[in-house]
């Protein structure tokens, strides 16, 4: 397998549309007729194609269509009787969204999803998953309450067991004594806090015990906004140095928001702003003016999923190259698990069939056989938990045009060491 799929592969898989034949679904989610003797295989992408993770879904759903197209391909070139399905469908960045989505789904045969991004929706989706055999893989779903051994969730990225640290260092890097914690009440939001904290306190900074947790689905921060410059105010008052205080705050793309009304208070502009995945390469934080040049002036600094060490058979620059001519930008670290779900996925499909069961059996085999020589995210190998077992953490901040996205540096998940190539602190 391995040596025809390179072949194809190097002479450049070019994308093209699939179109899934007529008939309907059987109830193993073979779609037949419509391709003469040929079955069709569904996928369905629980992206976030609107709320707080929009920029991810969107990447993530074209990442998909360009999966599934260049598995398509292959599956022609190489005579195979079968061909892939995508459907993509919109969580709204909500669990019980999501969860009507996989349910309908599952209804009409389905039995593999790729995603959801949120784990708040991951979780949401577990026990439905569970209680009917549905495997799921999420390219970028990192609660640490989400590893489970035996489960049918997968996931593609790293825990925030180990993200927490990235943060922790970063905030020891700037110089930091104090810091404050924000970030959104759910499971995601908990556990990567929990982490950071914990992180934050083994190198010494002293964890402020007024906490801004706030609801997921809020929209305004004007109470925020105030209750963190009186936190400040107070951490001040108690002989902390405004440039010794961090900010974290751990969140989505409702951080916008937030920062438009920090803006407002001169001290919130002279501490340092920390945060996360959730908000690295935020489009949403690019097309509003007032929250980039907040952002700028605090040194915004996100760690993000890191791509691991890429072979030259890898498809991360054909993925990358993919979404900067369709969407104009640099994409996240988690399209690029989303790119290698699919090939996963289709790789055990092509080998037991569409069988939830089969799959979850081979899966982890297939996936570092496959993503050891052509993974766009690198080498995957999966935990007891059926998550990624280990990973570096790039870290994200706006370019000083405010216009773009730069990686200054990246943190060792192994060493627990930062590699700056353009200092920030």
């Amino acid at each position: 397998m391995k040596s025809k799929l390179f072949v194809l592969l190097l002479i450049g898989i070019m994308a093209i549309t699939f179109v899934a034949g007529c008939g309907g679904a059987d109830d193993d989610g073979a779609v037949n007729g419509g391709n003469g003797d040929l079955e069709t295989y569904t996928i369905v992408g629980l992206f976030p194609l609107t709320g707080v993770l929009s920029t991810f879904g969107e990447n993530s759903s074209e990442v998909a269509k360009l999966a599934a197209s260049d598995v398509n391909e292959w599956l022609e070139a190489e005579g195979k009787n079968w061909r892939l399905r995508l459907e993509v469908d919109d969580t709204a960045t909500e669990g019980p969204v999501g969860l009507t989505k996989m349910q309908s789904w599952y209804g009409e045969g389905v039995e593999f999803f790729a995603g959801p991004q949120a784990s708040g929706v991951a979780q949401e989706l577990l026990a439905f998953a569970n209680a009917n055999q549905i495997l799921y893989i999420s390219p970028s779903s990192t609660s640490p309450a989400l590893g489970i051994a035996d489960d049918w969730l997968f996931r593609f990225c790293t825990d925030d067991t180990i993200q927490g640290p990235a943060i922790g260092a970063a905030i020891k890097a700037s110089g930091a004594e104090h810091v404050i914690f924000g970030w959104r009440g759910d499971t995601w939001g908990d556990g990567l806090q929990g982490a950071a904290a914990a992180s934050a306190a083994e190198l010494g900074i002293a964890i402020d015990s007024n906490l801004l947790r706030y609801d997921p689905l809020q929209e305004a921060f004007t109470s925020e906004a105030a209750l963190l410059d009186g936190y400040v105010s107070d951490a001040v008052a108690s002989g902390v140095a405004l440039d010794k205080i961090v900010f974290n705050v751990i969140g989505f793309e409702e951080v916008v928001p937030f920062m438009v009304e920090a803006s407002k208070y001169p001290q919130l502009r002279q501490i340092k702003w920390i945060g996360s995945d959730g908000t690295a390469f935020s489009e949403a934080l690019l097309q509003t003016p007032e929250a980039a040049q907040f952002a700028y002036d605090v040194k915004f600094i996100n760690s993000m999923n890191k791509p691991a060490e890429l072979t030259t058979e890898s498809n991360f620059d054909h993925v990358r190259d993919h979404i900067q001519q369709l969407l104009g930008r640099e994409t996240d670290a988690y399209s690029y698990n989303t790119y290698d779900i699919i090939w996963a996925l289709a790789m055990s499909f092509d080998q037991v069939g569409y069988d939830s069961v089969a799959v979850k059996e081979v899966l982890p085999e297939v996936t570092k056989e496959w993503s050891a020589v052509y993974g766009a995210s690198g080498y995957i190998e999966l935990n007891e938990f059926g998550d990624r077992a280990f990973a570096d953490y790039n870290y994200v901040m706006l370019t000083e045009g405010l216009d773009d996205w730069t990686i200054p540096g990246y943190f060792n998940g192994m060493t627990k060491e930062i590699t700056w190539e353009t200092p920030v602190y």
